[in-house]
């Protein structure tokens, strides 16, 4: 075998190895990728329930405040029905408004 044969089958071999090297490189950074890229959507899925519970909870909440300050409003009412003459003119004074403000829009409604 001339030495040019030989010379030429190595570079061939050296540069096989070197592509084969190569393509496994690639290999393991797409594999890490995808791995990467399952996390990525298993943790963006948990937070997005988590997202919904608290959106939730949230809701939730809102409606228990306004529950709770409906019960406050009637709590005034009823103490102001049973309390002093300055409580009774508290709650004459808050009938006022409330009168104003129903008045109010009756007449944007009727206009």
């Amino acid at each position: 075998m001339p030495q040019s044969l030989a010379k030429f089958e190595c570079s061939i071999s050296s540069s096989m190895s070197t592509a084969i090297d190569q393509i496994q490189r690639i290999q393991d950074q797409v594999h890490t990728l995808i791995e990467r890229y399952r996390l990525a959507i298993s943790e963006l899925e948990e937070k997005s329930l988590q997202v919904e519970n608290l959106s939730r909870e949230l809701t939730l909440q809102k409606q228990k405040g306004s529950t709770m300050q409906s019960e406050i409003e009637q709590l005034r009412l009823l103490m102001a029905f049973n309390g002093t003459q300055a409580e009774r003119q508290a709650l004459k004074s808050q009938l006022n408004e409330w009168v104003r403000e129903i008045n109010k829009c009756l007449a944007q409604l009727n206009a």
